[in-house]
């Protein structure tokens, strides 16, 4: 009854259910970020002593100071003496729960269907984030374990959804669907804008039952809408479904495709590895913003807890109005075939994503100035160039592995998250929370996204690569196999070193009927 009670408005409204697979898709990377940075937040409330309880740290002894904490907060009880080193472990947990979920699930999301898995993740992450507050009462190591488990939820959600992006959106619409993916940005600014108000109102237990809470329920409505293929889905129009079983295509397994990888030829690829870095640069001072901004801004810059929030969201909002125009703008101008073509255009983007703002922060090593709000602003806002850059040039080195190539970069890419969180843990733990300690650890942060900046511009490529139609082994023959759109794949048989297409498969391929009605 629920499925034609749903049927029946999105007719009503002419909503093709591919959209709201789209939305569905937003609000999951929203949500993941939100429980990937709402410790950022969350941690100040959770370790703040008042300005009289430091005045006289120094005359009291430490049972005094829990027992006045505890009458003051409650729930803070074992984590208000929690050292930088402790609170580097806490914001490191959720990137090794990422990075080792993100390849296994790359692969088996294809075995389970990636449907139950993001849902079923979605449950997971949003129950542990439920009992943040109980964990953090009662044990570190516990607290430490919620947050591994919320980024293996992660881990196994984000790629599940790619994969199941590739058969709802044809190739003529994938420009139009990179919005699905701007709930990263969405997610990353509203983070702190949402917890930073749960706080005022309430406590900061409030704020991870907020957000466990809301997962849990858009993983109920995520099994109820979405489904792994058109052909599966209950409510699906008829004429959307033949649309989208005419445009997409058969599509290959994950498992399948990166089994035809050939993996010595990517390694050897010096355009694959000025890729990683070129992201690793970007993720490292994207993550080192997120995670450290409110703490430095409180500690540092001596903000309330709630405009340090305000101040980290700033950059993130603008980042994301910046570049979904840029997005749009560039993908106008890929598709219009009157416009002038600039060679190498994305290397252009770089220079403004990654040079600019990383020579910004790293003058300020010459001068006496400590980096402030509208440095930092400014440094993330102009990264907005790159938003989503990683993705699109995966594409363009290598269209039949895409999946392949984006997996191991996606891997690097979360690495900064583990070594910012315990460097400027120790960091900070050793020389505390002076100025001039800040200053170097901002200016460090800006000059690895220089570099690596630098060395795409010098080592880097837009163009499709050689081993991108060369295969590991040939592809076994498949029943009524049609080729993936996001692939273009070509079936191939390698004889004496040379590549020859093979007639017999690529008329099976290419000659192909279109389903009409009758045929469904």
């Amino acid at each position: 009854m629920k499925l034609i009670f749903i049927s029946l408005v999105l007719s009503i409204m002419k909503i093709r259910i591919r959209v709201v697979v789209g939305i569905m898709m937003f609000l999951g990377y929203f949500l993941i970020y939100i429980a990937r940075y709402n410790l950022s937040v969350h941690i100040l409330d959770m370790t703040r002593v008042t300005t009289s309880d430091i005045i006289n740290m120094q005359n009291i002894n430490t049972t005094t100071i829990t027992r006045t904490s505890e009458t003051r907060q409650g729930l803070t009880v074992g984590v208000l003496f929690m050292d930088d080193w402790k609170i580097g472990l806490l914001f490191s947990a959720y990137h090794v729960g990422y990075c080792v979920c993100f390849p296994i699930f790359h692969t088996v999301g294809d075995r389970l269907g990636p449907t139950w898995i993001v849902g079923i993740a979605g449950m997971i992450s949003g129950i542990s984030n439920c009992l943040t507050p109980a964990a953090a009462r009662y044990k570190f190591w516990l607290l430490f374990g919620a947050r591994v488990v919320v980024g293996f939820c992660a881990g196994a959600m984000s790629p599940s959804m790619v994969q199941l992006l590739r058969h709802w959106v044809p190739p003529t619409e994938r420009h139009y669907f990179m919005w699905a993916y701007c709930g990263i940005t969405a997610g990353t600014f509203s983070t702190f804008i949402i917890c930073a108000a749960l706080q005022y109102y309430a406590r900061w237990p409030v704020g991870f039952y907020f957000t466990g809470g809301i997962q849990v329920l858009w993983a109920a409505t995520w099994l109820i809408v979405v489904a792994d293929y058109p052909q599966k889905h209950a409510f699906i129009p008829r004429d959307e479904l033949i649309y989208l079983i005419n445009t997409i295509g058969t599509t290959f397994t994950i498992k399948l495709t990166n089994s035809q990888a050939p993996w010595r030829l990517i390694l050897k690829s010096v355009p694959f590895w000025a890729l990683c870095v070129l992201n690793f640069g970007y993720a490292w001072l994207i993550t080192s913003v997120c995670v450290h901004g409110p703490i430095y801004y409180t500690r540092v810059i001596r903000y309330s807890i709630y405009t340090a929030s305000a101040l980290t969201a700033m950059p993130f909002f603008l980042r994301l109005v910046l570049g979904t125009c840029i997005l749009q703008v560039f993908y106008w101008y890929k598709h219009n075939e009157h416009i002038m073509r600039v060679k190498r255009l994305r290397k252009y983007f770089i220079v403004v994503s990654h040079v600019l703002p990383g020579l910004i922060i790293c003058s300020l090593w010459a001068i006496p100035v400590v980096p402030g709000p509208v440095l930092i602003t400014i440094t993330v806002a102009l990264t907005a160039a790159g938003m989503d850059l990683t993705l699109d040039l995966c594409y363009e080195l290598s269209p039949t592995f895409f999946n392949s190539i984006y997996t191991v970069i996606k891997i690097i890419g979360n690495v900064p998250g583990i070594i910012v969180s315990l460097s400027v843990g120790f960091v900070t733990s050793k020389y505390k929370d002076y100025a001039y300690v800040w200053k170097h650890i901002w200016c460090f942060h800006a000059l690895v996204l220089l570099l690596s900046g630098i060395f795409f511009l010098i080592c880097g490529e837009t163009t499709v690569q050689s081993w991108n139609n060369v295969r590991d082994r040939p592809l076994q023959s498949r029943p009524n196999q049609r080729p993936h759109y996001l692939s273009n794949i070509i079936e191939v048989d390698e004889d004496d070193n040379t590549i020859r297409t093979s007639s017999n498969r690529k008329s099976s391929s290419i000659n192909k009927k279109q389903i009409t009605p009758t045929q469904l």
